[in-house]
């Protein structure tokens, strides 16, 4: 299936535009993504100019392929038309209609409700959109600010997982939010 760019979802929300990518977003993605603040609880390797480049790169071709189950989202804001994030949402099961949602906004946009919006964005697609029975999130367990937003956006606390990903050499324990799909209780 080819999934041309006009043809990608496209999310609303007050301040924001989740889009599909375009060829113009690497420069600004070379800016917040290299900020230690943005990939100081994500796992992988440091990232480096190269790996943004590629990281962007594979994102525009796999929409250009079409999606097996995973949509990428450029976060735009709305009144700048700048892209200062990327958001994602999975789908983990269709047999169980599970998925996992995971939202990185640049650190200078911060505080200001736009991850609560874009998360919101992610989980309306994900329920009214996709179907899906319940959304679950992943949060490195010393990342407060994105656990009140998981929060304030519905996910309840379910666990801890105990060093589950290694984070450049240290493993690290995250806490387990789920939400499941109102519309569906």
């Amino acid at each position: 299936m080819t999934l041309a760019l006009q043809d990608y979802p496209q999310l609303d929300t007050a301040r924001l535009l989740l889009r599909g990518f375009r060829d113009d977003d690497l420069a600004f993605m070379q800016v917040f993504a290299l900020r230690p603040a943005l990939w100081r609880y994500l796992p992988g390797p440091e990232p480096t100019a190269e790996l943004v480049a590629a990281y962007h790169e594979a994102r525009l071709q796999a929409q250009a392929l079409g999606q097996s189950g995973d949509w990428h989202f450029a976060v735009e804001q709305r009144d700048s038309g700048c892209m200062i994030g990327t958001a994602r949402l999975s789908i983990q099961s269709r047999e169980h209609n599970n998925g996992s949602v995971a939202v990185s906004l640049d650190s200078d946009t911060w505080r200001q409700g736009l991850g609560r919006e874009a998360l919101a964005a992610l989980v309306a697609f994900g329920f009214a959109e996709l179907g899906l029975h319940r959304l679950s999130a992943l949060v490195d367990v010393e990342n407060i600010a994105s656990q009140h937003i998981a929060e304030a956006c519905g996910f309840a606390r379910e666990g801890l997982l105990r060093q589950n990903f290694n984070l450049r050499g240290q493993w690290r324990d995250s806490v387990l939010y789920g939400l499941l799909n109102p519309a569906r209780d």
